[in-house]
């Protein structure tokens, strides 16, 4: 059921002081109730959105977790000489040996898949076996160690390969990589490693911000950060190669090699300065035609890119918090076959500001034909501009966009010149805790010139797309809550596969579960709709349906499903037919599981590029059902606590969660929203899970009480973004489960 399947069993020594034992300090009984009322009004006011990830903070607190949990050095308290008792007691209670700190976990998974594919009429079958391993382990002066190994084997119909069902390309594919995280290399200074199938790295300074991303690229070999809270230094070399294949993706070689070299540098009065050069052999070997039209020949030759950025600030967490950045990208791609150099270089210009309950982001960008950075394509021939402005209330939230840009601002008659302009606004109003209503707008105008080099005069004037959706949220008395909404599209790409998609939606989503449930809470939510499709200039009408249920039979069994229904020759949702997906697990205890899921139709997500380049969404008719079984145990004492922990709780629960594509930005999943596949979460900055082709994950063993997750960015398929830089906060119940779903939204819209 899940991409990864990573486990953590946590448990805890020692105990954090009592927060009474504050009071001590103080002998004014007034100054004591205003010290808890802060503390109570805190809590109650925390909000569950998302945010960026601070990998030095959480190693030093880290650090001194596995400071304070290191057994006490032997103390010889005899004050005369002389034997000790014969019958001296010793509480074997309070002293913990040395070889039982550091927690150790396992896990076993193995999944059978199988997936029919229908191309145009053509059904192509193919299935897949796979096995993932993997093994932690916590160490006091060394970091943590973790081991993960997946082996997968295709038979069947290799065409499927080629299609959406993301089936490996060759019989066998394999994955290993070996990481050691947090190695304290001096008390303030850290190093991660990793050996194996890794990713490239981008250092801090030109991580990605709101619409800008370098990209990085899937390899072999072996890369290392160093970091400190005043640099960051990233370096790596491997060979190039891809991620495929379902249960588990293995690494299938690519021609080439990439190699990359990145430092930042912070100072003390919040500025800061990057620096990377990468080189890639061979890069792009499959958009060699793209670049033929340029006049530089093939790509399968040596890319030489150098990034680099100053900058100030960093999130836009508080009022009056600004940011700035500015980037130089430069690249040359020489030809193999010709020996032609092609020269590109780009300039984008980052900033930010939060000015009371205002978030601003805007940016400059121009950037000359053919850029790259190591072997990813960046968005070029082109210039533009954008700003963006959310106003977030305890009622009323609101948010506008306007962006510009012009691509082929040289004239160039080979390519194809043309201008567009968009701009949306989004709005949400709660009247009280029962009602809300809102809703969001885009349009966007397109202009075309000419491309003489293909015998055209003119592509037209240009075109226009309009999305637009309205709701209305109510409790129904005791009948459970009801949302009502209408969507219009005027054509909108919804798909890159497809026609663009004119029409009208009208829809009422009930969800019938009204009761109070602190553990295993059920779920059953109806849509029904009414759908008025005029894409591709023909008109039908016709009945729209989903349903999202989750249900325990007990504490060790439970069956979910989100599906949704729409006409085959439909073209206002990214799927057809029926789509969704089915899912079921059993615990059949001393460690092992069961499960299940049935897959149909999903939109598949293609990311084809970076930077300024958006991921394609594609319609798809696949139909993929697997099972697994599932191993894992634990031992050993934790140094740390994963995450802050009340000291009167005990014991632990699990959290089970989604990371979804929020195309309204209303911030709840309706059916129809998809999942985002392979986003990193994190658990309280340290703990990581990946999403799987359904954008679901889980945290099997987590210490009862409140909790973070977070989203690493540069995981997240531009144009989608983080919905907000704050952290998405989760109260975890003894022996339950805690649920949440993670949005994120597309910039600019």
């Amino acid at each position: 059921m899940y991409n990864t399947a990573f486990f953590w069993q946590r448990t805890f020594v020692g105990s954090l002081s009592r927060a009474g034992s504050l009071f001590d300090v103080f002998d004014s009984d007034g100054l004591r109730i205003c010290l808890l009322y802060l503390a109570v009004c805190t809590a109650q006011n925390a909000t569950a959105q998302v945010q960026s990830l601070d990998r030095f903070e959480a190693e030093q607190a880290r650090l001194k977790k596995l400071t304070e949990g290191k057994p006490k050095a032997y103390e010889d308290k005899v004050m005369a000489p002389g034997s000790l008792p014969a019958n001296a007691n010793v509480d074997d209670s309070e002293t913990l040996k040395l070889e039982e700190l550091g927690s150790r976990s396992a896990v076993i998974e193995t999944r059978f898949s199988t997936t029919q594919s229908d191309r145009n009429g053509i059904v192509l079958r193919a299935s897949e076996w796979g096995v993932r391993t993997e093994y932690r382990r916590e160490t006091i002066n060394h970091g943590e160690w973790v081991l993960q190994a997946d082996t997968s084997t295709r038979s069947g119909d290799a065409t499927v390969s080629n299609g959406f069902a993301g089936l490996a390309i060759t019989p066998q594919s394999s994955k290993i990589t070996l990481r050691n995280l947090g190695f304290p290399v001096t008390a303030s200074t850290f190093a991660d490693t990793s050996f194996g199938d890794i990713s490239s790295e981008v250092t801090d300074g030109l991580a990605r911000n709101y619409r800008f991303s370098l990209g990085t690229s899937t390899l072999r070999g072996i890369n290392t950060r160093m970091f400190a809270r005043e640099f960051d230094f990233r370096a790596g070399y491997g060979s190039r190669g891809v991620l495929t294949g379902g249960p588990y993706p293995g690494f299938e070689d690519r021609s080439g090699s990439i190699a990359w070299l990145g430092y930042t540098h912070r100072f003390s009065n919040g500025l800061f300065a990057g620096l990377q050069l990468d080189r890639a052999d061979r890069p792009l070997d499959g958009l060699n035609s793209a670049f033929n039209a340029g006049g530089i020949g093939t790509l399968s030759g040596v890319t030489n890119s150098a990034a680099a950025s100053i900058g100030y600030g960093n999130d836009l967490r508080e009022d009056g918090d600004k940011k700035a950045r500015l980037t130089l990208l430069r690249s040359q791609t020489t030809s193999a076959l010709n020996n032609l150099a092609s020269q590109a270089s780009g300039v984008f210009l980052e900033g930010g500001l939060r000015a009371g309950k205002y978030r601003h982001e805007m940016g400059l960008y121009a950037a000359s034909p053919n850029l790259m950075f190591g072997d990813t394509a960046v968005a070029s021939d082109n210039r533009g501009a954008y700003w963006r402005v959310d106003h977030n209330g305890t009622r009323l939230n609101w948010g506008a966009s306007l962006e510009l840009e012009q691509s082929n601002p040289g004239h160039d008659p080979t390519r194809l010149e043309s201008r567009r302009t968009s701009f949306g606004g989004n709005l949400q109003y709660r009247q009280n805790r029962d009602t809300s209503y809102g809703g969001n707008f885009n349009v966007t105008q397109s202009n075309y010139g000419e491309l003489a080099v293909l015998g055209m005069s003119s592509l037209g004037a240009g075109s226009r797309s309009i999305n637009a959706n309205a709701f209305y949220a109510t409790r129904l008395s005791n009948w459970g809550r009801s949302r009502f909404s209408i969507t219009a599209r005027r054509n909108e790409t919804l798909v890159a596969n497809d026609v663009a998609a004119t029409g009208d939606e009208i829809q009422w989503e009930h969800d019938w579960i009204t009761g109070k449930y602190e553990t295993q809470r059920p779920e059953f939510s109806t849509t029904l709709g009414y759908a008025r499709d005029q894409s591709g200039g023909q008109m039908q009408i016709y009945p729209t349906a989903g349903v999202v249920f989750r249900y325990w039979t007990d504490a060790g069994y439970s069956i979910s499903g989100n599906l949704r229904y729409t006409s085959r020759t439909g073209n206002l949702s990214t799927s057809r037919g029926l789509s969704g997906s089915l899912n079921s697990e059993f615990n059949l205890g001393s460690g092992w599981r069961l499960g299940g899921a049935l897959n149909l139709n999903q939109a598949a997500v293609q990311v084809v590029g970076n930077a300024l380049v958006p991921s394609q969404l594609l319609r798809s008719n696949d139909k993929t059902a697997s099972v697994y079984l599932r191993w894992d145990q634990a031992s050993g004492t934790p140094f740390q606590s994963a995450g802050l922990r009340n000291p009167d709780a005990a014991g632990a629960g699990s959290i089970s969660g989604v990371v979804y594509f929020d195309g309204n930005r209303d911030g709840e999943r309706q059916v129809g929203e998809g999942g985002a596949s392979n986003v990193e979460v994190f658990l309280d900055q340290r703990f990581r899970v990946v999403t799987d082709k359904d954008g679901r994950f889980e945290f099997p063993l987590v210490s009862t009480g409140k909790h973070q997750l977070t989203l690493k960015l540069e995981t997240i398929p531009l144009p989608w973004g983080l919905a907000s830089e704050d952290s998405a906060r989760i109260e975890v119940p003894l022996r339950g489960v805690a649920n949440v779903a993670i949005p994120v939204v597309k910039n600019g819209q």
